[in-house]
């Protein structure tokens, strides 16, 4: 009986102490640590983005840096500290940003990343990033790409749909499925929709589920489907 009960301690034990240090890596918030001077001061390095080998990450504006004209959201190596690329986002992400979110979904060798910048109801800016050698070799931005996929079927719409607003016809949004996911190093899947409508209250509302997969080394989508979407 005293045998068990010591098995039992330990692997109680176990458990415990695997889930406290789960806990503290995940609780752990962004920070310049690590970063050099010059960078440290404007910049933080997003935790949600780091390659599983800790090799890269994006790093992002702090709010009092997100107003100049030099600030960007990048994807850098950390030992030795390299800048790898700018990020071409629409909208840039800064520290604190309302409505905001930054993550990343990595290949397990490395040599693929799928950047998500989120907006308020959905995905923003979506970028696959391929590498080769710590290099990054192409940066595709997806969001335009579904955009031209996407864009005319709003343009025939019979209904003659209003604009979001000033900048977009309609923006992306997700409600319980994962809107984009990286398959291995090969494929980008999408599950969402298209709408101009999220709140509900356009007299002309338009929505399309788009349903899609992205071929990376390919560059184009192997496979779409857009359906119309009524409004529940």
């Amino acid at each position: 009986m005293r045998f068990n009960s010591v098995i039992l301690a330990v692997v109680f034990g176990l458990t415990v102490n695997t889930g406290s240090a789960w806990a503290a890596e995940g609780s752990e918030e962004d920070s310049s640590a690590g970063l050099p001077p010059a960078y440290a001061k404007n910049y933080l390095v997003a935790r949600s983005t780091m390659s599983p080998d800790k090799k890269f990450a994006v790093i992002y504006p702090t709010v009092d840096f997100s107003e100049s004209k030099e600030a960007k959201d990048m994807l850098v190596a950390l030992k030795p500290f390299s800048v790898l690329a700018k990020l071409p986002a629409a909208d840039l992400y800064f520290q604190n940003r309302s409505h905001g979110g930054i993550s990343a979904q990595w290949a397990k060798d490395g040599s693929v990343a799928l950047i998500i910048l989120d907006s308020k109801w959905g995905p923003g800016d979506v970028f696959v990033v391929e590498l080769s050698d710590s290099k990054v070799k192409r940066i595709t931005n997806l969001d335009e790409k579904l955009r031209q996929l996407v864009s005319p079927k709003y343009k025939s719409a019979k209904n003659k749909p209003e604009s979001y607003n000033d900048t977009y016809d309609y923006i992306f949004e997700n409600e319980d499925n994962a809107p984009c996911s990286l398959e291995g190093n090969k494929v980008v899947k999408f599950d969402l929709t298209a709408t101009n409508d999220p709140k509900g209250i356009s007299d002309r509302p338009w929505s399309v589920q788009v349903k899609a997969e992205w071929d990376i080394a390919a560059a184009k989508f192997t496979s779409q489907k857009i359906t119309e979407k009524r409004r529940k």
